[in-house]
Order: C-alpha cells, then structure tokens, then sequence
C-alpha cells in the first residue's frame, strides 16, 4: 500500500479549499443575479405556488442566471482545450474565427430550415465550427506558429472575412437585421422556453473532463502522442466537435460573447499552473463568475436600462488580454 506524503495530502487540501471558495462565490453572485431586475422580488413570496414574484423567478430570472453560468463555464472551457490541442495560448474562439463560423453555419440554417427548430441551424453551427476552426488552427496558425503574437491578429483578419461572407448574404436574402440582433450577446430575452437548450452543456462538460488526460497528452506533440498509445487524429476530432456543439449551443442561446474563452483559460494557467485536469473546475468557475458579475454590471450601471453583458465582457477582456500579451511577450 503506498501511503501519500504530507505534502501531496497539503496540495490536494489546498485544491479543494480553493475550489470551494469558487464555488462559495459563484453561488453568491448567481443568488445576486437572481434579484436584479426592474420588477423588485419580494423573499416572502418564491417560495408561494402561483404568486407574481415566483413567476418573474421562474419565467425570467433563473432561466437567466442558469444560461449565464453554463455560458461563461462553457466557453472558458472551449479556450482552454483548443489552446491545449493546438500548443499556442493565444488560440481561441475568440482568435480562431470560431464565433463567426458558428454564425455563418445558423445563418445557413436559417435559410435552408427557416420554419424548423432549433436543431437544424445547430447542426450547421456545429459543422461550420468544426471545420472552419480546424482550417484556422491546424493550417493557417501552422504559418505563423513561431511568432505567437500574430495568431490573434490573423485570427481576428479570419474572424472579419467569415462575418463579412456572413453580412453578404444576409444582404442579399434580407436578413441583416434579424442575424445582428441576436448576434449581440444579451441576455435580457433568455426566458423559459427559449433556453433549454443550453443544458447540452452539462454532459459535454464531463466528456472533456473524462478526456482531459487525452487532450494533455495531445498537447506534447503527435510523436508523443504516438509513443503513449493515444490516436492524435481522434482525440483532436472529440476536442474540435465537444467546442463546436459548445460554442454553436451558446451562440443560438445568447449570441457572441467574445474574450471570455481567450482570458480566462490564461489567468487560470498564470495562478493555477497548467495542469488541464486539475484546472479544468477552476476554468469553468472563473469563466462562469466572470460573465455573471459583467452581466451585474450591465444591468446596473445604467438602471433600469441595461448594456448587453458582451459589450462588458469585451472591454475589460481586451484590457486583460492586452496585460496577458504583455507579459506572455516578456
């Protein structure tokens, strides 16, 4: 029986420790989410079958705060393994074309499937996604790998030509306006009915949590892959399609929400170290507090108006981003 040193028994405390205040703190301000809003809710009466305030909770408020969790969590989490799968910490659906490939696959959708649900424009998000950020990462990243700096700006150049073929034809078959709306990441129309499908996430956070091993093992490189028995071609494929369905699923839901999956996976590997397994709950807390606390912002700033939540996330992502570059470049 081998018996655990006293420092290992010290780090795994220190990790759980770590990871409860992380979830003490997003169940803290999810539970702030939940009461703010132009209609005040009054304690007294959630927990009252058929008054007006269990209605606004139920209808409105958690099916909010639920989305907003499991986006935040979602994409951190699409950041962290399409950085591991392709070795380059500046690569993201953000900086990858990811976002606008999921937007021009729904675009397709809609025009082929305009009068089906949602699972039509869902399948051609995740196709789009699949092989549009395949192209970007594993060819066109491939010229520029020894300068990591210039993959996001190439990303953000590949980024703009997939939204403008999008924008082309949504000019020419009239849909520009209806593809910008929900294209702004904005949460004030997530209600119930219109949300559930978000909840696809749940299991594909513990398919890439079982497969977290696989995907560091990728990270080291193909010869190496091969030399520990891993298919390289397969595990690359389960990354690529877990993200797609991720970002296309948050993409229909909410629309784009930038930075989120590029930050945040950075600040986990600057503080936590770069151990995917044990990082991947840090990854998915602090991508989940983030977007929930800029979605506070935005909805109280300017109250009882509100600021779509990706308009917050976007500038102080940039801010962070340009410090991650920084000191990635020292």
């Amino acid at each position: 029986m081998i018996k655990r040193s006293g420092r290992t028994r010290n780090t795994e405390y220190h990790q759980v420790l770590i990871l409860s205040v992380l979830m003490f703190c997003l169940v803290l301000v999810s539970v702030f989410s939940l009461f703010i809003g132009v209609e005040p809710l009054d304690v007294r009466n959630l927990f009252r079958p058929d008054t007006h305030d269990n209605e606004i909770l139920l209808i409105s408020r958690v099916p909010r705060t639920v989305t907003l969790v499991l986006t935040g969590a979602g994409l951190a989490i699409c950041g962290v393994i399409i950085q591991q799968l392709a070795q380059n910490k500046f690569i993201s659906p953000t900086t990858t074309g990811t976002l606008d490939a999921a937007k021009l696959g729904i675009l397709f959708g809609l025009l082929l499937f305009s009068q089906s649900g949602l699972l039509p424009k869902l399948v051609f998000g995740v196709f789009f996604c699949f092989s549009l950020t395949a192209l970007f990462t594993f060819s066109i990243a491939h010229f520029v790998k020894r300068n990591t700096v210039l993959i996001p700006i190439f990303g953000v150049m590949y980024g703009y030509t997939l939204n403008a073929l999008a924008n082309v034809i949504g000019v020419h078959f009239n849909m520009v306006q209806n593809m910008e709306s929900w294209m702004i990441g904005n949460f004030s129309k997530t209600l119930k009915g219109q949300y559930e499908v978000i909840y696809i996430l749940i299991p594909l956070f513990v398919i890439c949590y079982l497969y977290a091993n696989r995907f560091t093992i990728v990270g080291l490189g193909k010869d190496f892959t091969a030399n520990m028995g891993v298919n390289y071609p397969v595990v690359i494929s389960v990354g690529l399609i877990l993200t797609s369905i991720m970002v296309s699923t948050t993409m229909l839901t909410v629309g784009s929400i930038p930075f989120i999956d590029l930050v945040i996976p950075n600040l986990v590997s600057l503080i936590h170290g770069d151990n995917l397994r044990q990082n991947l709950p840090y990854t998915a807390c602090y991508g989940a507090i983030t977007l929930v606390v800029c979605d506070i912002i935005g909805r109280t700033i300017i109250f009882p108006y509100e600021i779509p939540g990706s308009m917050i996330v976007g500038s102080l992502g940039a801010l962070v981003f340009l410090f991650i570059l920084i000191k990635r470049g020292r």
